[in-house]
């Protein structure tokens, strides 16, 4: 396989995926693509419920287990973070959008070629 040159990403962000294939049943990560292994299942693709699945494998393979805290003071762990986008309580969708937007920016820097179907 061809390698690719991405955008940066630290070390520590490499076991969060990029994509969800639902063909494959399989999450997508930074270094599968930059070798060439894999593509990007186009995240415009997702319904709804895979967007979740995918964000909360996120935050599930996120190395930090920081607490962090809202404007009004209150603190989330990671696994209360999951619980909340699970809940969809109005916390957990802002915690969602918050990676999910974060995300469709960051592959959008990605050359034409690591996106497949």
């Amino acid at each position: 396989m061809k390698k690719i040159n991405l955008p940066a990403i630290i070390d520590e962000a490499k076991s969060k995926p990029l994509s969800y294939n639902p063909q494959s049943d399989s999450f997508v990560l930074y270094d599968e693509v930059a070798s060439g292994d894999k593509k990007i299942y186009p995240l415009s693709l997702l319904d709804k419920q895979l967007r979740l699945k995918l964000v909360i494998e996120r935050y599930k393979k996120s190395v930090e287990d920081n607490m962090i805290s809202t404007l009004n003071g209150e603190m989330y762990s990671k696994a209360d973070i999951i619980d909340e986008i699970k809940r969809n309580t109005s916390v957990g969708q802002n915690f969602f959008n918050l990676d999910f937007n974060y995300l469709e920016y960051y592959v959008s820097t990605f050359p034409e070629e690591v996106f497949g179907e």
